[in-house]
């Protein structure tokens, strides 16, 4: 499998993404580092699947076309 890295995009509530599969993570905990901990954890165990990139490619592509 390739490598996957976990990317911080919103702060609160707080947002990750797995850099290889994009699926979401988010936690509204309180403070902010008990909010990334949480995600850490999440993404830790979570297992990525091939598909989850290809859906998003489509997604990507059905909201261009759309307009």
């Amino acid at each position: 499998m390739a490598k996957r890295k976990l990317k911080f995009v919103r702060d609160h509530p707080l947002l990750g993404i797995c850099g290889y599969c994009n699926v979401q993570f988010s936690s509204g905990l309180m403070p902010i580092e008990a909010a990334r901990e949480d995600i850490q954890e999440r993404f830790d165990v979570h297992k990525c699947k091939r598909g989850g990139v290809n859906q998003a490619a489509a997604r990507i592509v059905r909201k261009t076309t759309k307009d």
